[in-house]
C-alpha cells in the first residue's frame, strides 16, 4: 500500500502504467490485456476534469469517482490533487454515478440546510440538479447570475426550504461509492450531503490505507402510515438532539 507522502515520486511512473491497452476496447473483451494497474493521475492542468482523466487512461468515469469515494463526478479537480484510477475493466461504467436528466419541479428542499457552498464548475442549473428543485427556485430577485453562468467556487447560495419541516441527519462513513448511491439509498440528495460536508471533495483513502471519511446524511425516514418522509424545516432557531448515534434537527 503506497503512503500519501509516496504519491508524488510515485505519480509519474503510475500515470504512464495506466494508459489505455491496446485490446481491451475490442468487441470482444480480451481479459487478458486489460491492464489491471492501480494507480495514481496527478491534475496537472486547470479544468481537467474527471471526464477527461477517464478518457485519458480508458476507465470509467464512475469507476473513477467510487474509488476516490467522490461526492459528484461533475466537481472539476483543483490542480494539484491526484485521483486513484482503478483496474481497467471489459465494461467501463460512465452513466450510474450521473444524476439523471429528468423535469425537476420541486421549488423548496425538505429539511434544510438552508446554504449551499458553491465548489469547481457550478452553475445555478447544477446546483439546483444536485438539489432536485427548479433552476428558476435558486434565481431570486437578487440573483444576478443566470442559469448556465460559471459560479465562483467558496460562494453561498441560498436554498428554499420547505416549511414547515424538521429533518434527521445521521453520520456515516463513506466506504465507497458516490454521493448518489448513498442518496438513492436513503431517499435524500446530492446537493443536501453536499451542503452538510462543504469542503469534501474526494479522499485518497482507499489507497492510503487512512481511516475512510465520516460525513453527515440527512435522510427520509418511514412513519405510522409508511410513507417517506423527510419534515420541512421552518425559520429561525435550531435544536440539535442527539439520540445514539442519530441527530435529529427541529425548529422551535
Amino acid at each position: 500500500m503506497w503512503s500519501l507522502s509516496s504519491q508524488a515520486l510515485m505519480a509519474s511512473a503510475a500515470l504512464l502504467s495506466l494508459l489505455p491497452s491496446t485490446f481491451a476496447t475490442s468487441a470482444a473483451c480480451n481479459t487478458t490485456a486489460l491492464n489491471t494497474t492501480v494507480g495514481l493521475y496527478p491534475i496537472t492542468v486547470e479544468n481537467t476534469t474527471v471526464f477527461d482523466v477517464a478518457k485519458a487512461t480508458n476507465r470509467g468515469v464512475c469507476d473513477i469517482g467510487r474509488q476516490n469515494l467522490m461526492a459528484d463526478v461533475t466537481i472539476i479537480p483543483n490542480v494539484g490533487q491526484t485521483l486513484i484510477i482503478p483496474a481497467e475493466v471489459c465494461e467501463p461504467d460512465n452513466e450510474t454515478c450521473l444524476l439523471p436528466n429528468i423535469t425537476r419541479t420541486r421549488t423548496c428542499i425538505d429539511g434544510g440546510p438552508r446554504l449551499y457552498y458553491t465548489v469547481n464548475g457550478d452553475t445555478l442549473d447544477i446546483v439546483a440538479k444536485r438539489l432536485n428543485i427548479t433552476t428558476e427556485s435558486l434565481m431570486s430577485d437578487d440573483t444576478s447570475f443566470s442559469a448556465d453562468e460559471v459560479l465562483a467556487p467558496g460562494q453561498y447560495l441560498k436554498v428554499p426550504l420547505c416549511s414547515p419541516s424538521e429533518c434527521v441527519i445521521r453520520p456515516f462513513t463513506l466506504e465507497y461509492g458516490v454521493y448518489k448511491d448513498y442518496a438513492d439509498k436513503y431517499n435524500t440528495t446530492v446537493g443536501q450531503i453536499m451542503m452538510l460536508s462543504p469542503t469534501y471533495n474526494y479522499s485518497t483513502s482507499p489507497l492510503t490505507g487512512a481511516g475512510r471519511p465520516s460525513l453527515d446524511l440527512p435522510y427520509r425516514m418511514f412513519d405510522s402510515v409508511k410513507q417517506h418522509h423527510c419534515a420541512v424545516m421552518s425559520s429561525v432557531v435550531l435544536l440539535i438532539l442527539v439520540i445514539g448515534h442519530y441527530v435529529s434537527v427541529d425548529v422551535l
